[in-house]
């Protein structure tokens, strides 16, 4: 009997050391576990500020491009504007010329004119005058 509760104290002696070992791990795991949960909450947290992050940078880039397409549409009618007066210019441009010719024309025909008025008082003052005879 002494020797069987020898060996039970013994084994129980172990078995207190063993639970303690175990213990002592488990100790070691939790403390593992909530430094994991801790950096997990932390890098939650990136993932987060990264989201907000991106998300305010799609709605510049949104807002960006909204601006550049109605920079577009102002340089296509800045354009269209552009053409038109450049059209114009050639109308008047060749109005002018027409003009110019016309006068040209209307000139030469004075000179015509001058000329032969020359050629005639010319004419007349040579000649004596026989009605006045």
């Amino acid at each position: 009997l002494v020797g069987m509760l020898s060996k039970a104290e013994q084994d129980e002696a172990r078995i207190a050391k063993e639970l303690e070992a175990l213990i002592q791990q488990l100790a070691e795991a939790n403390e593992q576990e909530a430094h994991v949960v801790s950096e997990l909450a932390a890098k939650e947290q990136d993932n987060q500020n990264l989201n907000m992050e991106v998300a305010s940078k799609e709605a510049t880039h949104k807002k960006l491009v909204a601006d550049m397409q109605k920079l577009l549409a102002e340089l296509e009618a800045s354009t269209t504007t552009s053409d038109n007066l450049i059209n114009k210019l050639f109308i008047k441009g060749d109005a002018n010329k027409k003009l110019m010719q016309e006068i040209e024309t209307m000139k030469a025909e004075s000179d015509k004119r001058d000329k032969k008025m020359e050629r005639l008082l010319a004419e007349r003052q040579e000649k004596p005058d026989t009605k006045r005879t």
